[in-house]
């Protein structure tokens, strides 16, 4: 993708509460830096998740959210979920900063890459969580989907969570792994446009399939939802500024939405480490929470949180 130019007329903190006092439909991006001050580490930093992951021998730390891997060794995975699983956190500064953001009639959509559901505790109605929850979780067998917390007791006891629908007597594929995950992926593709297209697969029988519940995230090997592509759609002509909190941006393909957006839309990056494969107009390099605060008080916004 062609690497956007910074406007040279945005450049300095002043100039973002500006744009934050004017814009009338903010896009905000949020990623795992945001939920850190709740207790849930993020993926990629030094004492992150993937760090973390050393004792389950896995070749790469993105196996554990890998779907071949999950159907063939769902062990794994709720051997660690307890560990994610937002039972006991709540929002951040940071999400509070979003959700005023939209009390002011400002937010035209958050896309939030977190899986924590924080979003909701917030408060905040016009979210897309583009990589899933533990909201709900579905039989990736049959499809039956139920509340996420039907699945809590399992996680929590480290234990695999079967579907209850399915017939009994089949706890693992018949096939090989590779070709029921690689029948899973045929099932739907998304156009840029947010057009759907279904694709058929005649020779392909969804009993063969292990019955596993698995929490509606987005694991590597699967599409994002349609939502996705439809929102970004409607969404990309309409924004009059992007916010990029708390995210590393290595996931694609949220971390392209910058490159769908109109060039003269101004970027701004609220993050821990600066970010060099795409071009911001300005980045607030620090601690998310502190930073919003300072925003907000320059703005003469009253931000609310207990941490503050």
């Amino acid at each position: 993708m062609k690497r956007r130019e910074r406007l040279k007329h945005i450049n300095t903190l002043e100039q973002v509460v500006e744009l934050l006092k004017t814009s009338k439909r903010i896009m905000v991006l949020t990623g795992a830096g945001i939920s850190v001050s709740c207790g849930i580490p993020d993926f990629r930093s030094p004492d992150g998740i993937y760090a973390r992951l050393s004792e389950f021998a896995l070749d790469d730390p993105t196996q554990m959210f890998d779907l071949e891997v999950f159907c063939d060794r769902p062990e794994l995975f709720y051997s660690f979920a307890h560990e994610i699983y937002p039972s006991n956190f709540s929002p951040s500064p940071s999400h509070n900063f979003v959700k005023l953001i939209e009390d002011q009639g400002k937010l035209l959509r958050n896309y939030t890459q977190n899986i924590d559901t924080l979003e909701q505790k917030a408060g905040i109605q016009s979210v897309l969580q583009c990589h899933g929850s533990f909201a709900t979780a579905s039989c990736i067998r049959c499809r039956h989907q139920v509340d996420g917390r039907e699945i809590e007791d399992d996680i929590m006891r480290q234990e695999v969570a079967y579907c209850n629908v399915c017939p009994a007597g089949s706890p693992r594929a018949s096939q090989p792994i590779e070709r029921i995950v690689s029948r899973r992926r045929s099932f739907r593709s998304y156009s840029t446009d947010g057009e759907l297209s279904e694709t058929s697969d005649s020779d392909s029988d969804e009993e063969d399939w292990p019955p596993l519940m698995k929490p509606d995230i987005v694991f590597f090997n699967e599409p994002l939802s349609y939502d996705f592509n439809r929102y970004l759609y409607e969404d990309k002509d309409k924004v009059d500024l992007l916010i990029v909190m708390g995210s590393s941006l290595k996931v694609e393909p949220v971390s392209n939405i910058m490159y769908q957006l109109p060039p003269e839309v101004p970027q701004i990056l609220i993050n821990r480490t600066p970010i060099m494969h795409t071009e911001f107009d300005v980045q607030l390099l620090g601690n998310c929470d502190t930073i919003v605060a300072e925003l907000c008080r320059m703005a003469g916004w009253e931000l609310k949180h207990e941490k503050l």
